[in-house]
């Protein structure tokens, strides 16, 4: 049975270059590659979740094909078990929309997804999902709906209806952006005892304690972390350690700079710092994604609108606290989201507004980003990356 709860509060308080033709691959290079799969944000025939191959070592696509068909896969989240992998999508729909979230398996040699189930969100607007490390657990934010809520995994993969349910109530000071809650980003904790939402409507992160058989989330003492108000807390990143998160705020384009205790399931603010460069004008860019590199030593958060860049932040990693060191060209229009390939060599962009995704290659030594190397094309929207 579902678990509904209510947390009450008030709150004063990139032009492309697309390739016409793919270079001949070595058997070595095929050793390498690998394959990504791209949330998008369209519906209808041939569109949904898109897949392509992955080339490690030249940082290239292969052709972007149609891997599933499902009404605006927007974020997607990845399970592996062995060769099987689980992919868990959002439908994203605004006030009265669609709500659902759709589980699929991977095929083994297909580029083609296999649908399993779909489920209620029990919220509008469901906008990021995740998954626990063991698998168990998946977790939706309902941004237009303000609520998250939590799912159990059945042994095939699909996915149960929603076990719990929050329902946010309150406002924050940015009459625009903040009339309500707007829960936008759900991060279980590395361990997967904890669940984190990100409530950009109220300016705070929710934390729960994850009940690893069953999914059921029970809120933490205190229940939530209370951000600055009016800086809209949107995505968050663990460090390799474990020891610190970093939640970009869109509102203001900062990020917090937060210490976790994984015993009590805590955060205390140890700083912010702003993605824009000195001087920069304000409320004209909206911070988007946040990733950590492997090493720990480097920050990477997209600007969107107004800057389109990627902040390159060098890393304090006893310390926790961040430099800003470069405002990489993006290349692309809106960078949505942003992630690290699995060697830490490449950085990928899914631009929304120009329709690309964008590859930059990145210094490993020292962080920082080249330009542009790589250009494609997606049909619809890109929103979303993950490597599959």
């Amino acid at each position: 049975m579902i678990q509904r709860r209510t947390f009450l509060r008030s709150l004063s308080v990139a032009p492309f270059v697309a390739k016409a033709a793919l270079a001949k691959k070595s058997s070595s290079a095929k050793s390498k590659s690998t394959r990504i799969l791209i949330g998008t944000n369209g519906h209808g025939a041939g569109n949904g979740i898109f897949i392509a191959d992955w080339n490690v070592a030249t940082g290239e696509l292969g052709e972007i094909t149609l891997a599933a068909e499902v009404a605006n896969p927007t974020f997607l989240a990845l399970h592996k078990q062995g060769a099987q992998g689980f992919v868990y999508a959002v439908n994203e729909g605004g006030h009265g929309g669609i709500k659902g979230i759709t589980a699929f398996a991977t095929v083994a040699g297909a580029k083609t997804l296999k649908q399993l189930n779909q489920v209620d969100t029990e919220g509008n607007g469901p906008t990021h999902i995740s998954v626990t490390p063991d698998g168990n657990s998946v977790f939706v934010a309902n941004y237009g709906g303000g609520s998250a809520s939590s799912f159990h995994v059945r042994p095939d993969g699909s996915l149960s209806p929603a076990v719990s349910h929050f329902q946010y109530e309150g406002s924050g000071p940015n009459k625009e952006r903040q009339m309500h809650s707007f829960a936008h980003c759900v991060m279980p904790s590395p361990d997967g005892r904890y669940l984190l939402v990100n409530d950009l409507g109220l300016d705070c992160i929710h934390t729960y304690r994850v009940n690893p058989a069953t999914a059921e989330l029970t809120p933490t003492e205190p229940p939530a972390w209370i951000g600055r108000p009016g800086t809209g807390p949107r995505h968050t990143a663990f460090s390799p350690d474990a020891k610190f998160l970093y939640s970009v705020n869109e509102l203001d384009s900062t990020v917090d700079i937060l210490a976790w205790d994984a015993s009590t399931g805590t955060l205390t603010s140890k700083g912010f710092v702003s993605t824009l460069p000195a001087g920069f004008p304000p409320n004209t860019a909206f911070a988007g994604e946040i990733t950590v590199s492997q090493d720990g030593k480097f920050v990477y958060v997209g600007n969107r609108v107004a800057d389109d860049t990627i902040a390159v932040f060098d890393r304090d990693r006893k310390t926790g606290l961040l430099t800003l060191k470069q405002n990489s060209v993006n290349g692309g229009k809106n960078p949505r989201h942003i992630t690290l390939d699995p060697t830490d060599r490449w950085l990928l962009i899914s631009d929304q507004d120009s329709g690309t995704i964008v590859i930059h290659e990145r210094n490993r030594t020292t962080g920082e980003l080249s330009a542009p190397v790589h250009t494609y094309p997606v049909k619809s929207k890109p929103m979303c990356i993950v490597f599959a």
